[in-house]
């Protein structure tokens, strides 16, 4: 090796620890090179442009940039490359999730999917935390019946639409006072959730059934009219008297009355002649039941 080589091999050791420190520009000597110092500076060259591709690439990574399509043939970028999947993937995720999705999980990022794992359980536990709450704003909790608010809430937006005729039904359970003060609360609580079971039993499933509170039901039937509605109050009589044929601890009766609304009427209306129907065959029960205990003594 002549004085001139050992000369330009200094120069490359310049260019390489200029590379080192972070300037990626072409690899220059001060006098032409020979064969041999030419090659190792070709290789210097491409060095210095795979690793200004690398770092162009990883920056408009730091900046987003998942569009950005890496360079070929370059080996350096190859954790880049995987790094670039890994983050479409978790965009996809996040738009996802984004959506209503919380079932993403990841398992490709070490720390980091555990943290994106314990945000998905905490919106988890969120929305089921939010559903709970929005159930229980709508729902009795002792019948799982709609509660009065939502009744009311329906009624209104019925009111508003097209499927008339509508149907309300107003249901009183008779005797609780009595079974509470004599079998107890438990025993009523009872007979109250299967007052609210047959009532539902004998109704569709989009009709709106309610406990309006105590011993009191009310169910709104859309696009039923009044020979309809009478055929669910034969239901609900037909399996009350199938349940106290078989119980053998308390009896159910439960009074019922049906008001039926045209297009164009007014629903609270309609209910409060449902009301007056109702309150006019329990005391129609109520009298028929002393007629027959008076019998019974006689």
């Amino acid at each position: 090796m002549n004085v001139k080589d050992k000369e330009q091999l200094r120069e490359l050791a310049q260019e390489i620890e200029r590379l080192a420190q972070g300037d990626f520009s072409p690899v220059r000597l001060s006098t032409l090179p020979s064969p041999e110092i030419a090659a190792l500076c070709d290789a210097v060259s491409l060095l210095a442009h795979s690793l200004e591709q690398t770092r162009e690439f990883a920056f408009a990574l730091s900046q987003g940039r998942l569009d950005v399509e890496p360079p070929p043939r370059n080996r350096l970028l190859a954790p880049f490359k995987q790094l670039q999947a890994n983050l479409r993937h978790l965009t996809w995720q996040a738009q996802q999730i984004a959506a209503g999705d919380l079932n993403q999980r990841v398992d490709f990022m070490g720390e980091f999917s555990v943290a994106f794992n314990s945000l998905i359980q905490a919106l988890n536990e969120k929305q089921l935390a939010e559903e709970k709450l929005r159930y229980l704003s709508n729902h009795d909790p002792l019948t799982d019946l709609y509660n009065r608010g939502y009744f009311a809430e329906e009624m209104e937006r019925i009111e508003r639409g097209r499927r008339f005729p509508v149907s309300i039904m107003m249901a009183d359970l008779d005797g609780l006072k009595r079974v509470n003060d004599t079998l107890g609360h438990a025993v009523g609580d009872r007979l109250i959730r299967q007052a609210a079971l047959i009532i539902r039993h004998a109704v569709r499933g989009d009709d709106v059934v309610a406990r309006m509170g105590g011993d009191e039901f009310a169910v709104i039937l859309p696009n039923t009219d009044a020979d309809t509605a009478s055929k669910v109050c034969d239901r609900i009589r037909k399996d009350e008297a199938s349940f106290n044929l078989e119980s053998s601890s308390y009896l159910i009766g439960i009074s019922i009355g049906v008001a039926t609304a045209e297009p164009g009427a007014s629903l609270t209306e309609t209910l409060k002649r449902a009301d007056e129907n109702m309150y006019r065959e329990k005391f129609m029960r109520k009298k028929a039941a002393g007629q027959s205990a008076e019998r019974a003594e006689s």
